[in-house]
């Protein structure tokens, strides 16, 4: 959260100014926004020198790609956006406007990933949680009040984290219309149990990307 606020100002100083905020700056920023979190002494001494020091690598590595064009935190709260019954909405991290396409742009703090297959059940399941998030913003400005008029060209898991042999990686994803439909669908049905309070039983599934896999196809099928 610290790290996503910190990067939220430097994206509006660059808008503001049409200047890049110094690096010491942002490195103030970040230690005042994690000042706010609740850690002992030693928890705040730790996440700061790892924080700043994932912070400096990233904004070395990137910062030459912000523009003052894009929209940082870009709430959709207000959009009207609704699939069937269910209202959606959110804040997208960055989004760029260019010649009527749009780029949405996730930051993501944990571990990067080369590519979005993964390679044990955790990366799997969590890689496939970030590219359904990307479909949830493709379908959030799909069905906006102001941005539909755009196509989404793509959807970008932005890294902030450098590997361990300093590279600043990202992922970047595009959907067909049947996996939109799909991711809608699910949507749908998600809506529907909950707002009936028919929670279904998932003792019967694995706990893994497998039965993950399984419960979303027994959702559609409308188990």
């Amino acid at each position: 959260s610290a790290i996503h606020a910190t990067l939220q100002r430097a994206h509006a100083h660059f808008t503001a100014t049409g200047k890049a905020r110094p690096l010491e700056d942002i490195l103030h920023d970040f230690e005042e926004n994690l000042q706010n979190a609740p850690l002992n002494k030693d928890e705040l001494a730790t996440y700061l020198q790892k924080g700043s020091d994932t912070l400096t690598a990233f904004i070395e590595a990137k910062q030459h790609t912000f523009k003052p064009t894009q929209k940082a935190e870009l709430n959709f709260s207000h959009q009207n956006v609704y699939i069937g019954n269910a209202h959606l909405t959110g804040s997208l991290d960055l989004v760029d406007i260019e010649d009527k396409m749009l780029v949405v742009t996730d930051y993501k703090t944990g571990k990067a990933a080369r590519g979005w297959t993964g390679k044990t059940d955790y990366e799997k399941i969590k890689l496939h949680k970030y590219r359904q998030q990307l479909m949830f913003y493709n379908l959030l400005v799909l069905h906006s009040r102001d941005f539909s008029k755009y196509s989404f060209e793509k959807g970008v898991l932005q890294f902030v984290e450098p590997t361990p042999n300093g590279e600043i990686l990202a992922l970047e994803a595009t959907f067909t219309s049947d996996e939109l439909e799909r991711f809608r669908q699910l949507l749908t049905a998600v809506w529907q149990k909950i707002t009936t309070l028919d929670l279904p039983d998932t003792s019967t599934y694995e706990p893994s990307y497998k039965g993950i896999l399984a419960f979303e196809e027994d959702l559609l099928a409308g188990k």
